[in-house]
């Protein structure tokens, strides 16, 4: 792990890159929700993207009983699915690729080899069959007390107070940390959401482990999700 560059594939869908100070990390690993152990979480995250300068940009923490902070979400009639059906990575030196498969759609994450100050990602859509309430969701790790900085001039700085912004407001860009993400329009982020404890059996309370989320309702057609991170 102190290597300038290396790269593990898992034998399960799962997989890290380390390019310089990028570290990347995909999950499509698929396990059935287990309810009554508190310890087992539900692997609903497939995204996340450290830096050795910034820290924790994107989370890929999972959760339990919090659907709404899974990467992918689809809701069917009662029932709400947010961890895939199916899965499969693919690793190489250009680029790493995930597929993932729900029940309406199914996604491909692309993620290219990273520039010392630069990476992209993409998010690929696919809609199948069937009527769903969908949705993409990315965690994004916030500094308490450190400014945000959004792409319409907006600054908020995070803290207690709940914060809701929408595609006119971000214009988007974010500024936070150090970091600068462009990503499409047409999403929204929320803060403070407190992630869940398994040790406390449910959510935290405490700011210091509270995320925002970048999320996107998905449309019953294709559609393609582009993200640049870059660091200051």
């Amino acid at each position: 792990q102190d290597q300038h560059n290396y790269m593990h594939a898992m034998k399960v869908c799962g997989g890290i890159r380390k390019t310089g100070p990028w570290v990347v990390s995909l999950s499509g690993i698929i396990s059935p929700p287990v309810s009554l152990n508190t310890f087992f979480l539900d692997r609903q995250c497939n995204l996340s993207i450290f830096n050795e300068k910034t820290g924790l940009i994107i989370s890929g923490a999972n959760s339990k009983h919090q659907p709404e902070l899974a990467t992918f979400t689809e809701v069917i009639g009662h029932d709400s699915i947010h961890m895939p059906v199916s899965s499969r990575l693919d690793m190489d030196e250009r680029s790493d690729r995930l597929a993932i498969a729900y029940n309406t759609y199914f996604a491909i994450l692309e993620v290219p080899k990273p520039s010392e100050k630069q990476i992209k990602f993409h998010f690929t859509t696919t809609y199948k069959w069937g009527d769903a309430t969908s949705g993409m969701t990315l965690q994004l790790v916030l500094k308490p007390g450190d400014t945000l900085e959004t792409g319409s001039g907006k600054k908020i700085t995070p803290g207690t107070d709940k914060v809701e912004l929408d595609d006119k407001d971000l214009g988007g860009v974010l500024k936070h940390n150090g970091w600068i993400l462009h990503f499409p329009p047409g999403m929204h982020l929320s803060w403070p959401v407190y992630t869940y404890n398994p040790y406390k059996g449910k959510a935290e309370n405490d700011l210091v482990h509270a995320i925002a989320t970048l999320s996107i309702p998905l449309k019953p057609e294709n559609q393609e999700f582009p993200f640049t991170l870059e660091t200051d």
